[in-house]
């Protein structure tokens, strides 16, 4: 699973379309249960992603999530050069 931390679903939808991520292939991120419910998906922040009105919930979600090891990737995407934050990519 792939869950798409933006500060809104058209946002997360976007980023999807654009990397044509199939439908059920992800999720937007939009609160802590989300992590929750797809152990080890990736996760891909992408622009604006600070502006989620669940963040500090989101955020401790993951932190524990990585901690525990039950979390894939986590991806910062650059919006200036379009890579999902992977070296060499």
């Amino acid at each position: 699973m792939n869950l798409i931390y933006s500060h809104s679903y058209a946002s997360a939808r976007a980023f999807a379309l654009h990397h044509e991520f199939m439908p059920g292939d992800w999720k937007w991120l939009q609160d802590a249960d989300i992590i929750r419910q797809n152990p080890r998906a990736d996760v891909f922040k992408v622009e604006r992603w600070e502006a989620n009105p669940h963040r500090e919930k989101i955020d401790e979600a993951l932190a524990r999530a990585h901690k525990s090891h039950r979390l894939g990737s986590l991806n910062e995407v650059d919006a200036s050069s379009g890579t999902l934050g992977v070296s060499g990519a």
